[in-house]
């Protein structure tokens, strides 16, 4: 009976060492970084194709096969993450990465150059190496970086945001953004009649309103206010065009082409509508 005691005692404290080094091995989040080494950005780098990490921003490796790096942010910035699973968009100082994946044996490892960004070399890999804006495990894609200084809406900006064609939809649904343009919206319209937000800019009555180009989180929005003198002396900052030139083929352009494929898009929210310009990396309303 005393060996029968003694076996199953054995047997549990085997199984409760084994569920720890699982536990232990499981939770990389409780992992120290602080002292690990990290270099830091002398000028704006690109990360993916068209996608600025702002100067200043540090970076480390995480891992001894050095197939994946983690960035912090300088003051003033945040990511917006896209959550592959869960479809969703958030903003995040902290967490977001660049990895580099091997498609079969061996690791590949990810490297910085001054010119091209953040890229995979191929290493041990006996397959191809793929490079991803997400930590390894990690389901946040980087889909931008926005100038959170700027958190209210504002005639002017010290830092653009950096989006992806996807961050540029993806901004209007993170909730901190679309309260900022619904309390812009609201203070203008308090006590003036709105015009029908679900009309195209070309319908709405030009003689009662007016385009307006501002900045929030460093993204150029455009908003549609009331034709008010009073508002050009109040903001004489404040950068104004017509309904129909703002909804023209000529509202927006990519700096040094004729335009392209740039153009106005809308987004809806609260019973308003916010612009943007998209379709290509240097996109901005003229």
């Amino acid at each position: 009976m005393k060996i029968k005691l003694i076996s199953i005692a054995l047997i549990i404290f085997v199984l409760s060492l084994s569920l720890n080094i699982i536990s232990c091995n499981d939770n990389t989040s409780d992992i120290d970084y602080s002292s690990v080494k990290r270099e830091t950005l002398k000028n704006k780098t690109l990360i993916g194709s068209n996608i600025y990490l702002p100067k200043n921003t540090k970076w480390f490796y995480t891992n001894k096969e050095h197939n994946e790096v983690e960035f912090e942010l300088p003051t003033g910035y945040k990511f917006l993450l896209f959550d592959e699973k869960e479809g969703s968009f958030r903003l995040a100082d902290a967490g977001a990465g660049y990895s580099c994946t091997c498609s079969a044996d061996g690791s590949c490892t990810t490297f910085y150059n001054d010119s091209v960004g953040y890229g995979c070399l191929q290493s041990n890999c006996t397959g191809s190496c793929t490079g991803k804006r997400t930590k390894s495990l990690s389901a946040s894609r980087i889909e931008g970086v926005v100038f959170i200084d700027n958190d209210k809406i504002d005639t002017k900006t010290d830092e653009m945001a950096s989006l992806s064609d996807l961050g540029k939809v993806g901004i209007f649904k993170v909730e901190e953004f679309r309260n900022e343009i619904k309390k812009g919206y609201d203070l203008i319209y308090k006590h003036i009649d709105k015009p029908n937000f679900k009309s195209e800019l070309s319908k709405m009555n030009s003689t009662k309103f007016v385009f307006a180009k501002t900045y929030l989180f460093g993204v150029e929005l455009g908003l549609v206010i009331p034709k008010d003198p009073k508002i050009s002396k109040l903001l004489p900052n404040l950068r104004l065009a017509s309904l129909e030139d703002a909804g023209g083929p000529k509202g927006c352009s990519c700096s040094g082409t004729s335009g392209g494929s740039c153009k106005l898009e809308k987004e809806g929210m609260f019973g308003y509508t916010a612009y943007y310009c998209t379709g290509c990396t240097t996109c901005t309303m003229n």
